[in-house]
């Protein structure tokens, strides 16, 4: 440190005899005035020396080129104060009187030359005060980093009452650890977009580790040495499989605590009765000419046409182009020698659509499409890999020559006054794109009717669970579907040995004049493989700007109309019930929005009719 006595030894005490600091800084050995003498240059040193000794002092220039004389007389001198005690110290006494001390080059000294009124400023001002603590705390702080995660370690954690020692606890967690970070490696092998989120960093599986332990420490100290023994033995022979799906459901139960309440879902009030919304339909119903060009089959292909598609199939040797990635691959729908379905190993591609940002304002290109899967710009590699490559088939001969279409036939078992809503699920197998799933709800009460399962024609490649919500141990475990064949359980969906037995399911509660809703009909009835003259289409009722083939997706439309969340399972896929619900009441926002434009036109109802308004009299 710095030494605080005589720190200033060529500087006389302004205080002179009367100073009373025993480590005062100034000093009280040099000469109290300036010699008088020839200027000489010279360093200012330790010492006897004097900055006055060599010369004398600089003198203020005068406007007639001479310099101004020095008088020790015209020195400021600083006012007489009387000491005061201070913590054993005597220290001047404040007085309001008492001027601040300053530098201005050689005054506030004694015997100092006066400053002249034409001196700078800045020679003149006087030293600011150090910073008080108020002021400190408003001055301006770098941003504090923000602390790290604190970092658990394999200690159990304290209980009210101990299980069992504290050896045998850590050396139980321990084990348990070790076969959770070998599980975590397994997951982090996968490349799938759904399992990186699975992926747990050291310190969170230590956390996980060590939840476990301390909940089987609190619910069950009696046995708690049995209970973590068979929990390690479960970790131990548990697959990457088992593991993916237990994360999947830990996180599922997590976000179920942390979402808000579900909001309540209004049902659509549209003022008529069941049996009007039904004669309301009647306004809806599409038209059947012009919808061959959007993909509706609206005639049974022959059976020459069926030929003659099944000739190129043979003649193609089976080779597809994939839905997915685009490649090109052969198939075998009875299995190649080696059992193989279909050549060209792993699907490497993206499962999300297209989707193309807006232009703002302040970008000066517009912005390149990216996948809604990854946000990844369109065409670069594919973020999700398949087991094999699949194939989509949409011309209707070549559909046919899988199942033949039928027409709906009149019933006299069908209800009067009654509309059938119904949704499909399709996956992919050796013959494209087939059916695997059929809910049909009675419409506008919503009631299901039906909800079944379906076995497909050719070998399954791929479920589609991402869309189709079926999953493989759901799909293989279903019970057969019959009156005496029925699950305890409601929830299990029951299976149809043929998508034909799935069209007669959905038959049987249809007439030629039954209004049959969806959303993209073209597609349901295409995977039924069913041509029904009375649709009525969501895709029209609601149309795109753009037209046709450009449409509103279902999730989309039902937001906007009734601001329902539907479709939200992500990777666990849709919910064909869910969405039949969806479109029947987007259908009866559309009747409330149809007889809202009646009435405002003076149509009324009476005993279940519509009456439009009457003619002015005559005059």
């Amino acid at each position: 440190m710095w030494p605080t006595k005589c720190l200033f030894p060529n500087v006389p005490c302004p205080e002179k005899d009367t100073c009373r600091l025993p480590n005062c800084i100034f000093s009280h050995d040099a000469p109290r005035s300036p010699p008088t003498g020839p200027r000489r240059r010279g360093a200012i040193g330790t010492g006897s020396s004097h900055p006055y000794e060599h010369g004398d002092l600089k003198r203020r220039r005068l406007d007639n080129g001479t310099k101004a004389p020095v008088s020790a007389d015209d020195s400021p001198r600083q006012p007489k104060v009387e000491p005061i005690p201070f913590f054993g110290f005597v220290m001047p006494k404040p007085g309001n009187g008492t001027p601040r001390r300053t530098i201005n080059a050689g005054a506030a000294r004694d015997n100092a030359p006066p400053v002249s009124k034409t001196a700078l400023q800045s020679a003149r001002r006087s030293i600011s005060p150090p910073p008080t603590s108020a002021s400190r705390k408003t001055a301006h702080r770098p941003p504090q980093p923000i602390k790290d995660e604190p970092k658990e370690s394999l200690m159990p954690r304290d209980v009210p009452k101990k299980p069992a020692e504290f050896t045998v606890r850590r050396q139980l967690i321990i084990l348990l650890h070790q076969y959770l970070v070998k599980l975590n490696g397994e997951v982090q092998k996968l490349s799938g977009p759904d399992h990186k989120p699975l992926h747990m960093t050291e310190n969170e599986l230590i956390r996980f580790a060590l939840e476990i332990e301390e909940k089987i420490a609190l619910d069950q100290p009696l046995v708690y040495s049995n209970i973590m023994k068979m929990r390690i033995m479960a970790y131990k022979k548990m697959t990457v499989v088992d593991w993916v799906k237990e994360r999947h459901a830990i996180r599922e139960s997590k976000n179920k605590k942390d979402e808000p309440t579900e909001k309540k879902v209004e049902p659509v009030v549209t003022g008529l009765s069941p049996h009007e919304e039904v004669m309301m339909l009647e306004r809806m119903v599409a038209r059947q000419h012009g919808l061959d060009a959007h993909g509706y089959v609206t005639k049974a292909p022959t059976e020459e046409e069926i030929r003659t598609a099944q000739a190129g199939i043979d003649a193609a040797h089976n080779w597809e182009v994939c839905d997915r990635c685009t490649s090109r691959f052969q198939v075998y729908p009875d299995r190649r020698d080696d059992g193989a379905l279909t050549t060209g190993g792993k699907c490497i591609h993206h499962w999300g659509r297209k989707v193309f940002p807006k232009k703002e304002k302040t970008d000066s290109l517009r912005p390149q499409p990216l996948y809604s899967c990854c946000n990844e710009l369109i065409g670069s590699p594919g973020c999700t890999v398949g087991d094999t490559h699949v194939f989509k088939i949409s011309e209707p001969k070549r559909l046919a020559a899988v199942m033949q279409f039928e027409e709906t036939k009149f019933n006299e078992n069908a209800k009067p006054n009654t509309a059938v809503c119904f949704d499909c699920e399709m996956g992919y197998t050796c013959y494209g794109l087939e059916l695997i799933r059929l809910t049909a709800t009675s419409w506008p009460s919503g009631e299901p009717l039906i909800d079944v399962l379906v076995r497909p024609v050719g070998a399954i490649l791929d479920l589609n669970t991402r869309f189709s919500g079926v999953h493989p141990a759901h799909f293989f475990d279903a019970p057969e579907y019959g009156p005496e064949k029925v699950s305890k359980d409601p929830k299990t969906l029951h299976i149809v040995p043929h998508p034909a037995a799935a069209r007669d399911l959905l038959c049987s509660y249809l007439s030629v004049n039954t209004p049959l809703l969806g959303h993209a009909l073209e597609n349901d009835l295409n995977a039924v493989r069913l041509i029904h003259p009375t649709i009525v289409d969501t895709v029209l009722l609601f149309p795109h700007p753009a037209g046709l083939p450009i449409r509103n997706g279902l999730r989309r439309l039902t937001k906007h109309y009734l601001d329902w969340d539907i479709q939200q399972g992500g990777a666990a896929g849709h919910d064909s019930l869910e969405d039949a619900r969806a479109t029947g009441e987007l259908v009866r926002f559309k009747v409330k929005r149809e007889w809202k434009q009646l009435q405002d036109e003076g149509w009324t109802v009476r005993d279940g009719a519509f009456y439009p308004p009457l003619p002015p009299e005559a005059p």
